[in-house]
């Protein structure tokens, strides 16, 4: 069991607080007394999601994180992973399922998305709806001079398709699949993403 799973909120609140050096007066501010914040803590109040969005930002995590034990980030990057394997596999439909929503995340998670949205597309013969994706694209990417990036956009917008598996997967690679699936139905995003990776690392080999 991951050494945090089944925390509580209280325990979870406490745990970040701790871990970072912060007292219950810091966290507080002039929100909320460190009385209530000790309650909380204690599990014997619960905040109001006003009160949880600002001990989450005073802990700098999220409120899924505190509500959860799981960060958005990670579900993201999951999602992102998932729909990679896919494009591999030669199901774009599939891919652009687990892409939903991802376009509207943050540098370098939404413009990921993005390319992994364009050559889906691209595999369905939608060239140019992905076309308009991949030239919004190209001066994000320029911006933040990421140049494995601009590598894979230059790729993309010619038409190429990466390292990617010739439709029968390796063994091995099917076999972490089959791990990230149970690991994601079990809650454990952490591990899934690590077999989804794993998966792509040997499809593209």
């Amino acid at each position: 069991m991951p050494p945090h799973e089944g925390e509580s909120l209280g325990v979870r609140i406490r745990r970040l607080r701790r871990e970072r050096g912060v007292s219950l007066a810091k966290i507080g501010g002039g929100d909320f007394t460190r009385a209530f914040l000790s309650q909380v803590e204690l599990g014997r109040a619960q905040p109001s999601l006003r009160v949880l969005r600002v001990i989450a930002d005073r802990l700098g995590t999220h409120v899924d994180y505190l509500l959860e034990g799981r960060s958005p980030e990670v579900d993201r990057e999951l999602a992102l992973e998932r729909a990679r394997v896919l494009l591999l596999r030669g199901e774009p439909k599939r891919a652009l399922i687990s892409l939903r929503g991802l376009d509207e995340a943050a540098w370098p998670i939404g413009t990921d998305a993005r390319l992994a949205e364009a050559e889906a597309l691209a595999q369905l013969g939608r060239h140019e709806r992905a076309r308009k994706i991949l030239d919004a694209e190209r001066m994000v990417i320029s911006k933040h001079r990421d140049n494995p990036r601009m590598d894979r956009w230059r790729a993309l917008s010619q038409g190429k398709r990466l390292s990617y598996g010739n439709g029968d997967p390796k063994a091995a690679a099917e076999n972490h699949l089959e791990i990230a699936e149970r690991a994601t139905r079990a809650g454990r995003p952490k591990d899934a993403l690590e077999h989804y990776r794993s998966a792509r690392t040997l499809l593209e080999a």
